[in-house]
């Protein structure tokens, strides 16, 4: 007979994994995989729609003929950009384009009606903010907002709160948001009406406050033509620009997006008449602006557009005229999408509307560089609705939503190939790139998506310069390289009973992953097999181990024979590397020491002091340290054995 303990061992090799992760658009922040689509899909005019989600603007078709708006409507789409529900700043309807809910507080004589806004810290409640007008014959109701609630009704939307009131009466109809300096919370930035104090309120993740940042500064808002004319946040949040149609002017600010503060106006001759769409490029360098006609049924002047150049020191008295209108249509408001494009809505009056949206397609170059309705060399090149049709406004976007780098990319952990992606990539001729990393690989073939892959880890400063019809523009975006994470389970092998278990732990880390499906810190094994486990660390790139289980057996005799040829002495079989501090005894019947040894090699041949001992049953008894998920364990063993003569 024979006593088999059967151990398992565990044994911990180290391998190095990396996953690529999805395109991010933050370039100096971290790998970790996020979009920024809440503004990758717009509905607005009549029935129309545009789809950015795949990085190229196409026409939506497929929507009922339900979503009709003149004016500036909001939307808010799910970071992945997943169609959540829109407003005109009456109805809300929902994804399906069904009516959410009725009788909001925004009123259709207000240049922007409404804006949605996220609850910090709650992926799935919003804010919609209404301004009224003191136009409304039901009387004017100020500013208010009501709270959505996304997860409700099967994900479909639900209102929690309608038309909490903020501000009691007496606002313009002008509202803009953009991101708090944190990077968590909101401005939402608004104007009275008959004053010239703008209202920042802080939106956090305890809701919208209550007490707003008051700004006292450039003209007063007052004369029925001046709710005429949209106020645009810059996507970084460091300016703003509001039009101002009866003054024929449009103003510049800075705005302190720590404090909410409204400072340094810039005030324009009153030479533009009709003043009315606004935005900013997207390098936040300039500002564009249209003029309409919108009192006559057919328009008593063409419209215009003109760029703004906020870095010449005179911004006013170097101002582009980059086109006048040649047909009837007027040109009303302005919108930058996430492809970097600037998007203007036009119509010819109430009831014709333009098939097209005119477009800046490279809104950061000046003068007519900017190449409005011109692309690669054509002339007239404007967007097509697709058999819908454009109106006075585009959706009022949240202006850190369109907040895109000039380039983006993908992979920056150490040992990646990271690869480059231009933003908009019209009216490009060529274009060279500049890691700044001599001892990297790169690949170029591609110039709108190069790849390289970076020597060390560490900031580095990435450029690519653009040149078109003999003029380069040449962008930079600061890029971080990031360690892998340097996931260790402390030891190379575990050892554990058959029935018992090892708790598998490699430390505290942002994720997990086991080869089992589990995504916990610490995992219990007990069966042979391979194991891994990858983690993920802050900056989300990833590392693994690999750990493979072998189950063998102890053998431990339970007689043996000195005179025999196989059996010729009494000495447990294990793995060496098994076994620490390892300590054999054997006992007598009176319970006498007659053999010790603390080698796992030698074993008791039978003798007793160089003599043969009689035969008859020992005592043994075995105590050793076998590695463990704790460290070491001590282990002890005890029985019989017979000799036998």
């Amino acid at each position: 007979m024979k006593i088999l303990v059967k151990l398992i061992l565990i044994t911990l090799t180290f391998s190095a994994m990396q996953t690529a992760l999805a395109q991010n658009p933050f370039p100096d922040h971290t790998n970790c995989e996020r979009d920024m689509k809440e503004a990758g899909l717009w509905y607005f005019g009549v029935y129309a729609g545009i789809n950015f989600n795949s990085g190229d603007a196409v026409p939506e078709t497929w929507q009922p003929d339900v979503f009709q708006t003149p004016i500036s409507p909001a939307v808010i789409s799910d970071s992945s950009g997943n169609l959540l529900f829109m407003t005109n700043g009456k109805q809300i309807y929902n994804k399906h384009f069904n009516l959410m809910a009725d009788g909001l507080y925004g009123h259709y004589s207000c240049t922007q009606p409404a804006i949605i806004i996220p609850r910090p810290g709650d992926l799935n409640r919003y804010y919609i903010i209404t301004s009224d007008s003191y136009r409304d014959i039901n009387g004017d109701k100020g500013l208010n907002y009501s709270d959505i609630d996304m997860d409700a009704n099967f994900e479909q939307g639900n209102v929690v709160s309608l038309n909490t009131n903020l501000v009691a009466s007496g606002m313009d109809g002008r509202l803009t948001a953009v991101k708090h300096s944190n990077g968590n919370d909101f401005w939402l930035i608004a104007h009275r009406w008959a004053s010239n104090e703008f209202l920042a309120f802080r939106i956090t993740s305890a809701g919208v406050s209550p007490t707003p940042v008051s700004s006292q500064t450039g003209s007063v808002h007052d004369g029925d033509d001046n709710l005429l004319g949209f106020m645009k946040a810059s996507p970084d949040g460091s300016r703003l620009a509001v039009a101002l149609y009866g003054n024929q002017s449009i103003e510049v600010f800075n705005f302190n997006n720590e404090t909410g503060k409204v400072t340094s106006p810039l005030i324009s001759p009153a030479d533009y008449k009709g003043a009315y769409g606004l935005e900013f490029s997207p390098d936040n360098s300039k500002v564009y602006l249209t003029t309409l006609d919108y009192a006559n049924i057919v328009p008593a002047f063409q419209s215009e557009l003109y760029q703004f150049d906020l870095d010449e020191s005179d911004i006013f008295g170097t101002t582009k005229l980059i086109h006048t209108s040649t047909d009837a249509f007027r040109f009303a408001g302005l919108q930058l999408g996430i492809d970097g494009r600037i998007y203007l809505a036009k119509s010819m009056n109430a009831s014709t509307h333009s098939d097209f949206l005119g477009v800046v397609y490279n809104p950061n170059r000046a003068d007519t560089a900017c190449n409005f309705n011109k692309l690669e060399g054509s002339s007239g090149v404007e967007f097509d609705l697709g058999g819908k049709q454009s109106f006075w406004g585009l959706p009022n976007v949240l202006q850190s939503f369109v907040d895109w780098p000039h380039f983006t990319y993908d992979s920056i952990c150490i040992g990646d190939l990271t690869s480059f992606n231009i933003t908009n990539v019209a009216n490009i001729a060529d274009a060279s790139w500049e890691f700044n990393d001599p001892s990297g690989s790169s690949n170029t073939a591609d110039f709108f998506r190069p790849t390289h892959s970076f020597s060390a880890e560490g900031q580095y400063q990435v450029s690519v310069t653009e040149s078109y019809e003999n003029i380069d523009y040449t962008y930079t975006e600061s890029l971080t390289v990031y360690s892998l994470p340097d996931v260790e389970f402390g030891v190379d092998t575990i050892y554990i009973f058959k029935g018992d278990y090892a708790r598998l732990n490699v430390g505290a880390w942002a994720g997990y992953y086991w080869s089992n499906g589990a995504t916990t810190p610490e995992i219990q094994v007990s069966e042979p097999g391979e194991y891994w486990v990858e983690v993920q660390n802050g900056q989300c790139c990833r590392n693994a181990d690999t750990v493979y289980v072998v189950e063998y057996e102890l053998y431990i005799p339970n007689a043996f024979k000195p005179s025999s040829s196989i059996n010729y002495e009494f000495k447990p079989v294990a793995p060496f590397n098994a076994v620490q501090d390892y300590r054999l005894q054997i006992f007598d019947r009176w319970g006498q020491m007659v053999f010790e040894s603390q080698d796992l090699g030698t074993g008791w041949n039978g003798e007793i002091r160089n003599e043969p001992a009689p035969m008859g049953v020992y005592a043994w008894r075995i105590d050793y340290q076998t590695v463990s998920d704790e460290g070491t364990r001590p282990i002890k063993m005890a029985g019989t054995v017979m000799l036998l003569r």
